[in-house]
């Protein structure tokens, strides 16, 4: 096992060589936030989930909400960034939860190095608990001893640097611990495959064990170092020949090449260097085209998921200690159904504020409406049902639901049936008025919607439709408007 750092925004620099005068800069982000990585790798070729030691003092749910991290894959923190003796504790619970499995033999040999947090009485103690023998690597010795830095460390850096800069390029400037924790599974599958693992022991001479191996390489280091390093040539030069092009375009520009050349005598020198240039020229252009637009594509994507993650609420989940993906993942999840409950039970209880205010106006209706007809300011409510029988209410509730102005199609009289004013056509439904009020005389309520079939009867009063929509049960407006239609 070793450690490695990471500056969560630094990549590598890079140097491009172009025979264009115009320059394309990239700003590289200037994110030098450290961040921790501890890897374990056996000599099968097996790397153990990913430990992670990000600074800061709390872990933020939008992190955890990343599809790209594993869910066995820890996240701890630190105020710096590094390790500590409490994170080494962790971490060797870590590592016995993903080997104890997999071991061939009652005892697990862990090659470490001599970082103070390796030799704690606690760590000592938990390795020799669960059977775990750390054995330590001489002093200024670990870049030809330790496997992860003499071999695999190396490519893990390059694929990091590699994705960080594909991600500037595609517009992505303001790399955080976000878009830190999104790339290094990726980085890490590429780093960390059987084959550099392997190759990772054998190199360092410890699987299979080959201790001359090792000695061979500080002989030729010694060697190095006392041979002089040979001057560098001021001769040594590169051809430069046309960049590669689309394919059918390229095809296109051979066959023209080979017919130019057939009838090059009996072309003009210039002429045929010409067309060779307008050639290169447009196969250039092509390439640039497609690698713009693929370019374009890659941006708009990265912009898309940089907008997906900063639109993520980042809210705290746990102050310090280790989390794994995993455990992260449940504790958003058991969030995210909390803070629905407690949503549904605001809802439910706006719903029920409402519904009481809708009875109680409406039971404040139905009294005043009861007061009137005690006072015989109004008869009795009478209600025609579809089949033509009528029913006498005493109460308005549960025919109005909630106060609102009652629409009134027509207030009449007849002089045939005082206490009725509707006509009824050859069922005995009403057909002229949904709601009749008149003072002193009992109201007719039609259930079925009204219609104009049927006229109203002769000498009947009308009431313009925008008057009778405005009004309400109030006998006052209707003694102000129609004092003829009251006297009745």
């Amino acid at each position: 096992m070793d450690e490695t750092g990471f500056r969560i925004g630094i990549g590598k620099d890079q140097s491009i060589v172009t025979k264009r005068k115009r320059l394309h800069l990239f700003g590289m982000p200037e994110n030098r936030e450290s961040a921790t990585a501890i890897e374990c790798i056996s000599a099968a070729g097996v790397v153990i989930p990913a430990f992670l030691i990000l600074s800061g003092q709390v872990h933020m749910d939008q992190w955890y909400r990343l599809s790209e991290l594993s869910p066995h894959t820890k996240i701890t923190l630190s105020s710096s960034g590094y390790s500590n003796d409490q994170i080494a504790l962790s971490w060797i619970k870590h590592f016995d939860e993903h080997t104890a499995g997999a071991a061939t033999s009652a005892y697990r040999l862990l090659v470490i190095d001599g970082h103070g947090s390796h030799h704690t009485k606690e760590f000592i103690g938990y390795c020799a608990k669960k059977r775990i023998i750390p054995f330590a690597l001489p002093p200024h010795l670990t870049h030809l001893l330790q496997p992860l830095d003499v071999v695999v460390f190396q490519p893990l850096k390059h694929y990091h640097a590699k994705a960080l800069d594909v991600i500037i390029r595609d517009g992505v400037v303001n790399v955080t611990k976000l878009e830190f924790l999104s790339l290094i599974e990726g980085v890490r599958r590429q780093a960390f495959t059987a084959k550099t693992i392997k190759s990772a022991f054998k190199k360092t001479g410890i699987w299979p064990f080959d201790p001359d191996l090792v000695i061979r390489a500080v002989e030729e280091r010694e060697a190095a170092l006392r041979t002089p390093s040979p001057q560098p040539s001021l001769l040594a030069s590169s051809d430069f020949e046309t960049p590669v092009t689309l394919r059918q375009i390229n095809k296109v520009a051979n066959r023209i090449g080979e017919a130019l050349h057939e009838i090059d005598d009996d072309l003009d020198n210039d002429f045929s260097w010409d067309i060779d240039r307008f050639i290169r020229g447009a196969l250039t252009t092509a390439a640039e085209l497609v690698q713009v637009k693929r370019d374009l594509s890659r941006t708009k994507k990265a912009e898309l998921m940089q907008r997906q993650r900063r639109a993520m609420k980042n809210r705290p989940l746990q102050s310090g200690g280790v989390l794994t993906v995993a455990e992260a993942r449940d504790m958003v999840v058991q969030r995210d159904e909390d803070a629905l409950v407690k949503a549904q039970r605001l809802v439910d209880a706006a719903q029920k504020k409402l519904r009481n205010l809708y009875k109680r106006n409406a039971e404040g209706a139905a009294k005043k409406a009861r007061k009137w007809r005690m006072d015989k300011v109004t008869d009795t409510l009478e209600v025609y049902d579809e089949n033509g029988s009528v029913r006498a209410l005493d109460r308005l509730l549960g025919i109005l639901p909630a106060p609102r102005r009652i629409d009134i199609a027509a207030l009449t009289s007849t002089s045939s049936h005082p206490h009725s004013a509707t006509c009824e056509d050859n069922e005995g439904v009403s057909a002229y008025a949904k709601t009749i009020k008149t003072i002193g005389h009992p109201s007719r309520l039609h259930v079925p919607q009204w219609h104009n079939a049927c006229p109203p009867p002769p000498g009947a009063p009308m009431v313009p439709p925008s008057t009778a929509q405005s009004l309400q049960l109030r006998p006052r407006i209707i003694r102000r408007k129609y004092p003829s239609l009251a006297e009745q």
